[in-house]
C-alpha cells in the first residue's frame, strides 16, 4: 500500500472537525505540483524573451522603411545641377521643361519626363542624369536654342524697325514745319525764294525742336531749305490744295464755270478758269483752279481747251448750269462762240443754261 494513500485514507477516517486543515494543505500542495509542472524552464523563458524581441526590432525596422520610402519627396536644390528640371503640383512629379516644350513632337511614343511625371526619387539623380544625355533631350535642347536665337535675331530687327519708325516720324514732323511755311509765304504773297532761309530760321529759334533735330541731323545736301527745294514745296502745296478743291467741287450738284484770257512773260497765251458752286453747308463758294495754256486763241481750240481740262480733273461737264466770260464774239458768240458750242455738245438736256457775259 502507498503510504501516502494509507495516510490519506486515515486522515479521511478522521471526525469532521480535524479534516479541514489535512485537506487544505493536500491542495495547496497539489496546485504547486501542478503549476511546477506548467512553468517554461528557465532556457525556455530566455528563448521566447529572444523571439519577441526579435519581433519587436522587425515591426520597427519595417515600420522605418516604410516612414523613410514616403517621406523621400521633390528636393529643389536638384535645379541647380539640372536646370532643364521642374516640379508640376498638379501631377505631384518632375518634368524636363525643355523636352516638355520641344521634345513632344520629337518623340513618338511619349514616356516619363514628357507626357508622365517622374516619381522615383529614390533614383532621382541617376535617372536624370541618364535623361540629359538621352537624344531626345538633346535634340529638343538644339531646338530650344535655334528658336532662343531666332527671337534674338528677330528682336534686334524689331529694335532697327522701331528706330526707323522713330526717324521717319521725326523727318515727317520737320518736312511738315517746311510746308506749313511754304504754304504761309505763298498765302501771304511774300517772295518765298527769298524769304524762306530767314522764316525757317525764326521758327527753329522759337522752339520747334523737330525741325532743328533734323536739320542737325540731316546732310547739307539734304535739308530742304534751298531755292529748288522751296520751288518743289510750293508745287506740291499747290497740287495738294488742287485736289482739296476738286474734291468738294465733284461732291457739288451743280457749278458754273468762270474764264478769261491773259498773255504771260513769255507771250504765251493762257485761260484762267474759276469754278462757282454751293457747298455742303448751302453756301455759294468760288475758287479759282488752274491756268490754262492754249495754242491758239480761236473759239474751238479754247473750247477743246475747257473740256479736255474738265475731263482730265474728272469734272462732270453735264453738272454745269452757268458759264461767265468777257464780251469777246470769242466767248459769247451765238453759232460758233465757246458758250454755243459747250450747249450744242454737252448741255443738250437743258432747256435753259444762264450765260452770264462780262463786259471788260
Amino acid at each position: 500500500m502507498d503510504i501516502r494513500s494509507f495516510f490519506c485514507g486515515a486522515s479521511s477516517s478522521k471526525s469532521p472537525g480535524h479534516s479541514s486543515s489535512s485537506d487544505t494543505e493536500d491542495k495547496i500542495d497539489s496546485n504547486q505540483s501542478d503549476t511546477e509542472f506548467l512553468e517554461p524552464s528557465p532556457a525556455k523563458k530566455r528563448l521566447i524573451v529572444h523571439e519577441k524581441h526579435a519581433k519587436e526590432r522587425l515591426t520597427t525596422h519595417e515600420k522605418s522603411k516604410k516612414i523613410t520610402a514616403s517621406s523621400r519627396k521633390y528636393n529643389k536644390k536638384w535645379e541647380e545641377s539640372f536646370n532643364w528640371l521642374m516640379f508640376d503640383k498638379n501631377f505631384q512629379g518632375a518634368f524636363c521643361k525643355v523636352c516638355r516644350k520641344r521634345g513632344i513632337s520629337l518623340q513618338r511614343t511619349g514616356g516619363t519626363w514628357i507626357s508622365k511625371p517622374f516619381t522615383n526619387w529614390k533614383k532621382a539623380i541617376e535617372k536624370m542624369k541618364i535623361h540629359a544625355k538621352s537624344d531626345i533631350h538633346l535634340l529638343s535642347c538644339e531646338a530650344e536654342m535655334a528658336a532662343a536665337t531666332a527671337l534674338q535675331e528677330w528682336s534686334v530687327i524689331q529694335q532697327l524697325q522701331q528706330i526707323n519708325d522713330e526717324e521717319k516720324l521725326k523727318n515727317r514732323m520737320a518736312i511738315k514745319a517746311l510746308i506749313r511755311c511754304t504754304h504761309f509765304l505763298a498765302r501771304h504773297h511774300i517772295p518765298h525764294t527769298t524769304n524762306f532761309d530767314e522764316l525757317i530760321d525764326l521758327i527753329v529759334s522759337c522752339g520747334a525742336e523737330d525741325l532743328k533735330g533734323f536739320l542737325e541731323r540731316a546732310r547739307l545736301n539734304a535739308t530742304y531749305t534751298s531755292k529748288v527745294a522751296v520751288v518743289e514745296l510750293v508745287e506740291a502745296v499747290g497740287l495738294w490744295a488742287e485736289e482739296c478743291l476738286l474734291k468738294r467741287l465733284r461732291q457739288a450738284s451743280h457749278f458754273s464755270i468762270m474764264a478769261d484770257e491773259c498773255t504771260d512773260v513769255t507771250t504765251t497765251e493762257e485761260r484762267s478758269i474759276f469754278f462757282r458752286w454751293v457747298n455742303m453747308d448751302g453756301q455759294p463758294v468760288e475758287h479759282f483752279l488752274d491756268i490754262v495754256p492754249l495754242k491758239a486763241t480761236d473759239a474751238k481750240t479754247i473750247y477743246s481747251a475747257l473740256v479736255e481740262f474738265m475731263k482730265d480733273k474728272n469734272i462732270q461737264i453735264s453738272k454745269l448750269v452757268g458759264m461767265g466770260f468777257d464780251g469777246a464774239a470769242t466767248f459769247s458768240g451765238k453759232h460758233n462762240g465757246v458758250q454755243s458750242l459747250l450747249k450744242k455738245f454737252h448741255l443738250m438736256h437743258f432747256s435753259y443754261t444762264a450765260i452770264a457775259i462780262c463786259y471788260s
